[in-house]
């Protein structure tokens, strides 16, 4: 018990330096936003603490989930990555992900199938984005497309972020601001972490279609209040990769965007149709 009660504290500290530390300049940031990019379906407490420990991990899931989906072993001596998660009485407790490179196959492994953006997906990657967040203001290339679907998302959802973020941010560098500068700030901080992490997923070089000072105003977001804020708008606005892949589908005629739903919590996208669940 004591034990896990230092593991406990251990990985609170961590979070709490991660925290700290990830939004003190450009290049923390873009960092932690390559990272949670290839783990976009995790939470974004979540992400921070898989980027501290495993800023390489790829695709993450739970022993037991390696195990009853893919038939897939954790190989002998793997280290967990440790993170927060809150039980239905609101106690934190430890979960621990492994990574696919912690895994091996076995006799009656499924075969997994990593996404990766192909070039000649690029027209269709194009058309989705339009069709499911509106008129593309430019869409002279795929990066162009990614940052123009970013504008939209956001446009379309900050207000559910804004009126928290309004309220916490006392003891911020956004605490002496009025209400529109910080709207503004807060958007512009969004669009560039979701277009960067939708560049990155997709293959592309983020650095090449940014400016240096695209992420200065991730400095002001210096609490762990307000980080949460733009690391959990910035997460949930991401999650959009079951849109983009759904392209890969051999049989184009059945792509069919049955549900498109936001709520604060989630950004759920359904396809009919696309997948299995060995796809990652």
């Amino acid at each position: 018990m004591i034990k896990i009660a230092s593991k406990m504290q251990s990985i609170t500290e961590l979070y709490e330096i991660v925290s700290r530390d990830i939004t003190r300049n450009r290049k923390s940031w873009t960092d932690f936003l390559r990272s949670a990019c290839r783990n976009y379906k995790c939470p974004f407490d979540e992400q921070l603490l898989i980027y501290a420990q495993r800023p390489d991990a790829t695709a993450v899931l739970e022993l037991e989930k390696w195990n009853s989906l893919f038939g897939r072993w954790v190989n002998r001596g793997a280290v967990g990555i440790a993170v927060l998660r809150k039980d239905s009485h609101e106690s934190s407790r430890l979960k621990y992900y492994f990574d696919i490179s912690d895994t091996h196959e076995n006799a009656l492994s499924r075969p997994i199938s990593p996404w990766r953006m192909k070039p000649e997906h690029e027209p269709e990657v194009i058309e989705t984005l339009e069709n499911a967040f509106g008129e593309l203001q430019y869409k002279y290339g795929l990066a162009d497309a990614i940052f123009s679907a970013s504008q939209n998302m956001v446009t379309d959802n900050l207000p559910n972020y804004l009126s928290d973020l309004m309220d916490c941010r006392d003891n911020s560098l956004l605490e002496e601001l009025d209400g529109l500068n910080v709207q503004v700030m807060f958007k512009r901080a969004v669009v560039h972490s979701v277009a960067y992490m939708m560049m990155a997923r997709c293959g592309l070089s983020p650095e090449d279609h940014f400016y240096q000072e695209d992420f200065q105003e991730i400095l002001s977001f210096n609490t762990p209040q307000t980080l949460n804020i733009l690391g959990a708008a910035s997460s949930d606005v991401a999650d959009v990769y079951d849109n983009l892949k759904a392209v890969q589908k051999r049989d184009h005629s059945n792509l069919k965007l049955v549900h498109l739903r936001w709520t604060k919590k989630q950004f759920v996208i359904k396809f009919k149709g696309c997948f299995g669940n060995n796809k990652i």
